[in-house]
């Protein structure tokens, strides 16, 4: 992710240079790509497969919000979650802020260094684009850092309306699905009534199955092969 970021700063910085009347274009179709491809990869991951390939399933939970109501930190957690959003949300407007910035000190600064060796109007252009998306990009990933710093940034998604263990996944309300491989694994709680699937290579992924009877859930996910996660 960081080279793709690495990479999209130097192309932003080019076409800016390069073509400057096209940039705004050229972002704009860029994000509805790259969009359109994050969103048709997640989507691939979690299609469920056909009815008939996954056969009957060996668990099933109709009702998990009777098992959220023993949950007494469910609400805590979901209310930090939405506040993280927030916040991460909040620092998007410090752009007209860091814009203003940049463009009456640091870009003239770094204009005036540059050109000491260059007349090259393009390089010149090049270099003020780029500085200002790297900048941008610092003080956006160093004021999350300080934000959050010591904080639990993980988020976990739960069924609403249910879910079915089958042998090689799990559904989630009917229309999300989890396979199982060894990267999966699980964390039980049975004091908050619930059992968590996590990836040992992706340690955000969380994926909370609630129910009453958090034993059976995981006598069934050891016997698909899920193994529980080392501590």
């Amino acid at each position: 992710m960081w080279a793709v970021q690495a990479l999209s700063m130097v192309l932003f910085a080019l076409v800016s240079a390069v073509v400057p009347g096209y940039a705004f274009a050229f972002f704009l179709v860029y994000f509805i790509v790259f969009m359109a491809v994050m969103f048709k990869l997640t989507s691939k991951g979690m299609k469920p497969p056909p009815r008939s390939e996954l056969g009957s399933p060996v668990f099933k939970e109709s009702n998990p919000v009777n098992a959220m109501m023993y949950d007494k930190y469910l609400n805590a957690e979901l209310k930090k979650q939405m506040t993280m959003m927030m916040l991460n949300f909040m620092l998007l407007f410090l752009v007209f802020i860091l814009w203003s910035i940049y463009q009456a000190y640091i870009g003239p600064l770094i204009v005036s260094i540059i050109g000491e060796y260059t007349g090259d109007e393009v390089l010149l252009r090049f270099t003020y684009f780029l500085g200002m998306y790297v900048f941008f990009f610092g003080v956006m990933q160093g004021l999350r850092y300080l934000l959050f710093r010591g904080s639990d940034m993980q988020t976990f998604l739960f069924a609403r309306i249910g879910f079915e263990v089958y042998r090689k996944g799990v559904m989630l309300d009917n229309r999300q699905f989890i396979a199982f491989n060894e990267n999966i694994c699980f964390e039980p709680n049975p004091d908050r009534k619930f059992v968590e699937l996590r990836s040992r290579s992706n340690k955000s992924m969380r994926i909370r199955l609630y129910t009453l009877e958090t034993g059976r859930l995981i006598d069934k996910l050891r016997e698909a092969g899920v193994g529980e996660c080392a501590v």
